[in-house]
């Protein structure tokens, strides 16, 4: 039974994790290369052939409306990539009361106030160093039933809510925090300031329920400061788990008992939240290829949450033209331009789909099996089956469109980048082919 999955550039339906992914199917490297299409048609004396001349046209495209709303990682940081321009990620967040009506009594002080945020276990992305974060309010409604993408408007409010002299910080995303006698998972924690806290106390008749707290306060949006001024090939974006239980805002104040007490603000599933990834491409080699997609020829580009490669065979029919022809193996090879001293690694896994118009693309014929990848440090390339896809394209079956390659996290949730070799590359390896078949 033949079904037709559709894949969109800006949503699915379940906003899909790598974490989830990498659960939800097998991985394979798809290093095997043949099939035993064709073998039916005579055994006993195939006259098999090899090619890797097909014409492949490749370029890049970017996506102009992606979803990032309540994805299942947060995006925080920025870096400054030689190829790629300037990223700079930020969270935009509802947070939810613990409890609703909290009586916090006579408060003596507020001793100090920290959002804290676990990291996912990808982590970061680029070269962990000091980070300048700033924390404001909102004075725009980040609504958990709207849709939200990566250049959404975020409005603020009053000043920078960090304790000044805590804003820079050199995240330790593999250190477990010590908080008063818990040793708890990694995790960003950043101390705001303590008058903020006072501020919120002051309105505690704002917290007789979520929905007025909500009303009264409408969320947080956090950044770090002056991504445009970081040096080219530097800079780092934080991977982070905002609905973990670790990721919150606690109150720590003191009663006129003297007693120590908290008031926690969740981040959880009911909270409004998006990824904001604005891009500086100016004077980029990807915006030239953006401009001109012929100049992908000799290289081009995928970037998570904003950039597409895309795969064209504009002449595959002619395998069919003088002679009839069996697909045994039809593999596409994508070679990346991964240098050790660069510290923005390609993605590690991806997948191959067919484009169906400029916002959906379907899965390929070869999917279910080999068209989920993992990247061959070794030979620095990936490798797609797409031995049924081909032949039904030759067969009539598929229309000759073209394909893209998605990063193995959906969608707003990665900010990874891969720099691929185009067919007609001056370097040793190129974007190719390789296809092994029957004539018959």
């Amino acid at each position: 039974m033949n079904k037709e999955y559709k894949i969109k550039n800006w949503r699915i339906v379940v906003k899909l994790s790598a974490t989830f992914l990498l659960g939800a199917f097998v991985i394979t490297s798809c290093n095997k290369e043949d099939t035993d299409l064709g073998g039916e048609i005579n055994p006993n004396g195939l006259n098999i052939k090899k090619t890797d001349t097909v014409t492949v046209k490749t370029y890049c495209s970017e996506l102009d409306s992606l979803e990032t709303d309540e994805t299942s990682i947060s995006l925080l940081g920025g870096y400054n990539d030689p190829e790629f321009g300037i990223v700079d990620c930020g969270i935009a967040t509802q947070i939810r009361l613990s409890s609703e009506n909290p009586d916090f009594g006579t408060v003596s002080s507020v001793d100090s106030v920290v959002l804290s945020f676990a990291y996912s276990g990808i982590r970061y992305y680029g070269n962990v160093a000091d980070l300048t974060f700033e924390v404001y309010e909102m004075s725009n409604v980040v609504d958990v039933d709207e849709v939200y993408y990566t250049f959404s408007p975020v409005t603020t409010t009053g000043g920078n809510l960090v304790l000044p002299g805590k804003e820079t910080i050199s995240p330790k995303v593999y250190l477990d925090d010590v908080v008063g006698s818990d040793t708890l998972d990694p995790q960003l924690r950043l101390n705001l300031n303590p008058s903020f806290g006072q501020y919120l106390i002051d309105n505690e008749a704002s917290m007789s329920s979520n929905d007025q707290f909500l009303t009264f306060f409408k969320g947080l949006y956090v950044k770090v400061s002056n991504t445009n001024a970081l040096n080219s090939g530097s800079g780092s974006v934080l991977y982070l788990s905002a609905e973990d239980a670790l990721s919150k805002m606690v109150i720590y104040y003191t009663n006129s008992g003297s007693e120590n007490k908290t008031f926690s603000f969740n981040i959880n599933n009911k909270c409004g939240r998006f990824n904001k990834i604005d891009f500086d491409r100016a004077g980029t080699d990807v915006l030239s290829v953006l401009d001109n997609p012929e100049l992908g020829q000799e290289k081009f580009y995928m970037q998570s949450s904003a950039i597409r490669a895309t795969i064209e065979f504009p002449y595959i029919m002619d395998l069919q033209k003088d002679q009839k022809r069996i697909i045994n193996s039809a593999v596409l090879v994508l070679p990346v331009q991964d240098f050790q001293t660069d510290v923005f690694d390609p993605t590690t896994t991806l997948f191959i789909a067919k484009v169906k118009d400029k916002f959906t693309s379907e899965f390929t014929k070869d999917y279910a099996s080999f068209n989920f990848v993992n990247y061959n440090e070794t030979d620095k390339e990936f490798r797609f089956l797409m031995t049924r896809e081909i032949q039904a394209v030759l067969d009539g079956e598929r229309e000759n469109t073209a394909y893209r390659v998605y990063p193995g996290s959906f969608f707003g949730s990665s900010i990874e980048r891969i720099i691929f070799s185009g067919a007609n590359s001056s370097s040793k390896h190129k974007t190719r082919l390789e296809i092994t078949y029957t004539e018959y």
